[in-house]
């Protein structure tokens, strides 16, 4: 059983344009975040995750779009958000980097 559901960029695009509800989380470290991100993805970085999952849990039952620079650490944040019972996630296939190439 997959856990997560890939999506593209232009998936993401859709769902942001028709103003879904979401919630973006960007697990890159702060220096990374700060050079590039998402408009409006919260920024907790992998190795922080597991020790600020309190941050997240108010939405553990909207859909989380995880996403990292190429979409490695991300997959990695999707087995750990569910194992903390989150199950709306959605890995952003190529990261940030695919995600800028789209646009």
């Amino acid at each position: 059983m997959k856990i997560y559901e890939d999506i593209s960029s232009s998936e993401l695009n859709n769902m942001i344009n028709n103003k879904e509800k979401l919630i973006l989380l960007d697990v890159r470290t702060e220096a990374e975040y700060n050079t590039s991100r998402i408009p409006n993805a919260i920024n907790i970085p992998i190795s922080d995750l597991d020790s600020q999952i309190n941050h997240l849990l108010p939405y553990k039952d909207e859909k989380i779009i995880i996403y990292c620079r190429s979409g490695k650490r991300s997959i990695y944040a999707t087995h750990l958000l569910y194992e903390y019972g989150f199950k709306h996630l959605y890995n952003l296939t190529q990261g940030i980097i695919g995600h800028f190439n789209y646009l």
